[in-house]
């Protein structure tokens, strides 16, 4: 009895909409382990588990899109059109024009400007990160916050459970004390349920609706270099002005609504930012469980096919699918600089194996690999001759696929250019090997067993 149910999920996982590599992956664990594995594959399927959820999350964005002012962005290129028309059609996201956008090569140089801007807050300052951690760091942020806070501005946290374990229960309930209202994002513990693979991995900053920020940098010293975990920690961030604030707003005030249970009126909230004039298009967009579609999956891939001449990446993971492989070999071999930047130094070092098998096995196909030395990237950055995106979105199966996720899709020509200058910074400080390592016996072992579960890293 146990083999004929194992036989009908591991055909349910066939005619799934996951992809094909990790239907490959259940498929093999559900007929291995037949006496139990469709258990496990049943309790961790968004279509059964996640599904209350990803209607609480339609509601939400069915009543709260009435609040934001409709922006279509002009004077775009041909190829943001076509991903602008996308973004719009697969998650409401809209595009804007009259937005300034400063781009940060580094961690603390973000965070220096972030501590700047609190300072002016007024009337509201949110907060969604991803990994929040006791710290010199938030300290610093802290201090300002709680005079704001204690002055009646509406401080508002969300942190996810997982990526803030060292956010301690005393600052916490300090942060509480004065005002500031602290959120978490899905509970480890809370029930028994693989749902909680879903993590917030968004990192969002609203200050005032004037100022937003974004990036790879969680609030943790090491993203500053304060602390040394796996060597210099390489890290990007963005600051955005303008129109397209308004959106950053309404991402973290759906997400609000969506932990608290609370409806209220956005409104308050929006048309605060700056009147800036700028022709050039700025497009911020989530990802995550609550959409049908991968969202940011699609972007990068429409970034990628529409490079000519260079397409830089960096990452610290790099585990796709083959669709978005195969798309990057393409251009490659059609004459495209295809660059990408990885860590020498893992933070996850069965992850890390799978990640540089991956990135060298495109070398013979033209594609140039990067190390850089003795340092961990997080950055999570990918362009072109025209266009960029900065946010939190890793090469992996996981940001495609599970987790929440934010970015920002521009063609803004002076931060192409500053991503540009960062790249072209980092690659004198990399190794650049010619052809893929040699794998020993065990290593070789230890990365095709790695392969199997790669499609759930």
């Amino acid at each position: 009895m146990l083999v004929i149910i194992s036989l009908i999920s591991a055909l349910s996982v066939l005619s799934s909409h996951r992809n094909n590599q990790a239907k490959a992956v259940w498929v093999l664990f559900i007929l291995v382990f037949f006496f139990g594995g469709f258990v496990i594959y049943f309790m961790s399927n968004d279509k059964y588990m996640y599904a209350g959820a990803r209607r609480r999350h339609r509601r939400i964005h069915e009543r709260s899109k009435y609040f934001l002012p409709e922006h279509t962005a002009v004077n775009a290129t041909e190829e943001m059109r076509q991903t602008c028309t996308y973004l719009q059609n697969a998650g409401g996201f809209a595009s804007y024009n009259n937005t300034e956008l400063e781009y940060f090569p580094s961690g603390a140089q973000l965070f220096d400007e972030v501590i700047d801007c609190l300072r002016t807050a007024q009337s509201f300052v949110f907060i969604e990160y991803y990994a929040i951690a006791d710290g010199v760091l938030l300290n610093r942020i802290w201090d300002v916050l709680k005079e704001k806070a204690l002055s009646g501005v509406d401080v508002r946290i969300i942190y996810d459970d997982v990526g803030s374990r060292a956010f301690s229960h005393k600052m916490r309930r300090e942060m509480r004390s004065c005002g500031a209202q602290v959120r978490v994002f899905s509970r480890l513990l809370s029930r028994f349920t693989f749902a909680m693979n879903y993590r917030d991995h968004r990192k969002i900053i609203v200050i005032d609706g004037k100022i937003a920020f974004t990036g790879g940098s969680n609030i943790a010293d090491e993203y500053i270099n304060e602390k040394h975990m796996h060597g210099y920690w390489k890290d990007t961030g963005l600051k955005m002005r303008g129109e397209a604030v308004d959106s950053m707003t309404l991402f973290f005030l759906r997400q609000w609504e969506f932990i608290t249970n609370e409806k209220f009126d956005y409104s308050p909230y929006f048309g605060h930012y700056e009147k800036i004039s700028s022709p050039y298009v700025a497009v911020p967009y989530v990802g995550g469980p609550e959409y049908k579609l991968t969202v940011c999956k699609s972007v990068f891939e429409s970034v990628i096919s529409s490079a000519r001449s260079k397409l830089y990446i960096m990452t610290p993971y790099f585990i796709p699918d083959d669709s978005v492989v195969q798309s990057l070999i393409n251009k490659a071999l059609s004459g495209v600089d295809v660059r990408i930047i990885l860590p020498s130094v893992p933070d996850k070092y069965y992850v890390y194996l799978v990640t540089r098998d991956n990135a060298e096995k495109l070398i013979k196909y033209g594609v140039k690999i990067y190390y850089l030395r003795d340092s961990f990237v997080h950055s999570k950055l990918i362009m072109t001759e025209s266009c960029a995106v900065v946010g939190t979105v890793n090469f992996d199966m996981r940001s495609f696929y599970q987790q929440f996720e934010n970015a920002v899709l521009t063609d803004d020509q002076s931060v192409v250019a500053e991503i540009c200058e960062d790249f072209e910074r980092t690659f004198p400080d990399c190794d650049n090997p010619v052809k893929a390592s040699k794998n020993g016996l065990v290593r070789t072992v230890a990365v095709a067993l790695l392969r199997l579960v790669s499609p759930l890293m």
